[in-house]
């Protein structure tokens, strides 16, 4: 009998790795003695940092897919690759029919960090991020005396250049990577420089849908690499994705669009919230609760509500 085996493809960012790693290992788990090639891809997010990440979908003519997931599954459909490992949140709500999702790793810390530099002004700081989402919630965080900046890279890349730019106070940073990379507590020393983690007050400041959730990608239909793969999901993490994730398709938002949110669960009980921001700046807010055996009708339901508000 042949040791089975996969070919897995990731973006060639450290952090992509790391999470590369993670899913290795809970394959691994279920499959002892599976071998398996990691082949680093660089995607249209990776290679176009001079331009906002609003803007990369038309510059690179990725259309509407995710700018970080296009080569990915480009890679999956040639038979480069046979599965493809993702940030979620870096993933349209609704998938090209070609492919599916058939793993999600347990979910890391869902919740956005502000990194500050020692003697920073944070009464009326200038805070960097390449973020739609973050850009409105610093205005409304800060009632309109904070300024963001962009600032695109890696998580090394953003924190020199934090270090670097004398006018920048701090950079906000999903907690899910610096917690991956090894930062986890509240102090960072990064090439000599010391940085201060501060966690965002919650539902003031509102992750980016699936923010701290990895997925494995699969060809569908490809039944093999399926069974390989599909062991590795964890349960308790999928269902909050699932709501988040048909929240997405139903209001078709991608990475220009500034909203944001999660769902948590207790027991059959699913609570769901959403923070959108209107062209004029103003924030809607939206709370649902449903049941946790049907997530994806209480993504609908919460998406529904939002567009009641915005008619």
């Amino acid at each position: 009998m042949s040791t089975p085996s996969l070919r897995i493809g990731s973006r060639s960012s450290e952090l992509a790795l790391l999470q590369t790693e993670l899913a290795i290992k809970a394959i691994s788990a279920a499959t002892p003695g599976i071998t398996t090639e990691v082949i680093p891809i660089n995607t249209a997010g990776d290679m176009r940092t001079d331009i906002p990440l609003c803007k990369v979908n038309k510059a690179t003519k990725t259309q509407d897919k995710g700018v970080f997931i296009a080569a990915l599954e480009e890679a999956l459909a040639d038979g480069r690759i046979d599965c493809a490992v993702h940030s979620l949140k870096d993933m349209p709500g609704t998938l090209d029919e070609r492919f599916e999702v058939a793993a999600i790793l347990p979910r890391e810390n869902i919740w956005d960090a502000l990194v500050i530099k020692e003697g920073a002004n944070m009464e009326r700081p200038t805070i960097g991020t390449s973020s739609v989402r973050r850009t409105n919630l610093i205005r409304n965080y800060w009632s309109g005396t904070a300024k963001a900046v962009s600032i695109r890279g890696n998580v090394a890349t953003r924190l020199q250049k934090l270090i670097d730019t004398p006018d920048m106070d701090a950079i906000v940073l999903a907690r899910a990577g610096l917690n991956r990379l090894g930062y986890t507590g509240s102090v960072i020393e990064f090439n000599g420089s010391r940085l201060h983690v501060v966690e965002m007050a919650k539902d003031s400041f509102m992750p980016a849908f699936c923010q701290g959730a990895i997925a494995i990608e699969i060809r569908k239909g490809d039944a093999a690499t399926k069974a390989l793969v599909a062991p590795a999901n964890d349960t308790a993490s999928e269902v909050t994705i699932r709501a988040e994730r048909a929240f997405l398709a139903e209001l078709q938002a991608d990475c220009s669009v500034p909203v944001g949110g999660y769902a948590t669960c207790n027991r059959d009980l699913m609570m769901f919230r959403a923070i959108y921001y209107t062209p004029n700046g103003m924030p809607i807010r939206i709370t649902h609760r449903g049941s946790s055996t049907d997530p994806e009708r209480v993504g609908r339901e919460a998406c529904a509500m939002l567009k009641q508000q915005l008619s």
